[in-house]
């Protein structure tokens, strides 16, 4: 591999998270993406089912995607299925997967919280096989990690973020963010997010609340 870049993205509708948040609804999943950069799209169709073998045991449902080339960059991209669950506790007995969003009712601003959890485990397991083979290791600091919301509701919600950046503008400070029906809103994790999410395994996405 040429570097040890990792892009991970998820995409989660409104509804979900309130079914889960609200009700305690269970098998709720979000569609995610995996991309590994790779040397070239020669490299990436030969290797296809190498890292399809790493990653098949750490993602729920994995499948791969073709190659992409962006620039001078080529990745391999599978799709997977990302688990949100009402709770964090003893979720890595809950399901196989490497990652994992929460929704729970907020103490704070009524509505619900949103955050992303990381199976430790798993991605050591992972980076395991990847370093055997080409000596090298992931890192979250040269990583791309986000989340887009899409709001599949007939009604407008508010989206509370901070530190991080959103539709690909940095946030400073917690901000809102008005989300129409049938709209979407993207938000990717900052150095400093990633950094705490590879330490703690869990980082806070945004708060979730129903306008008025």
């Amino acid at each position: 591999m040429s570097a040890c870049k990792l892009d991970l993205s998820s995409k989660v509708n409104i509804g979900d998270l309130n079914r889960v948040a609200l009700i305690k609804d269970e098998g709720v999943t979000g569609l995610g993406t995996i991309k590994l950069e790779v040397g070239s799209v020669v490299q990436c169709q030969n290797e296809s089912q190498f890292f399809a073998s790493v990653l098949e045991s750490h993602f729920q449902n994995l499948s791969i995607r073709p190659c992409e080339q962006v620039g001078m960059e080529t990745y391999f991209v599978a799709a997977f299925q990302i688990p949100i669950l009402h709770s964090a506790r003893d979720w890595p007995q809950k399901t196989n997967s490497m990652i994992a969003i929460t929704a729970s009712p907020s103490s704070q601003v009524g509505g619900v919280d949103v955050d992303m959890l990381l199976n430790q485990a798993r991605f050591r397991r992972i980076n395991k096989a990847i370093e055997a083979k080409y000596f090298q290791k992931f890192d979250f600091a040269r990583s791309r990690i986000a989340i887009q919301l899409e709001n599949d509701q007939l009604t407008y919600h508010d989206v509370l973020a901070s530190d991080a950046f959103v539709d690909e503008l940095p946030v400073v400070g917690i901000k809102a963010f008005g989300l129409k029906p049938r709209a979407h809103l993207e938000i990717e994790l900052s150095d400093v997010q990633r950094e705490f999410f590879s330490l703690y395994s869990r980082v806070p996405l945004f708060k979730l609340i129903l306008s008025i």
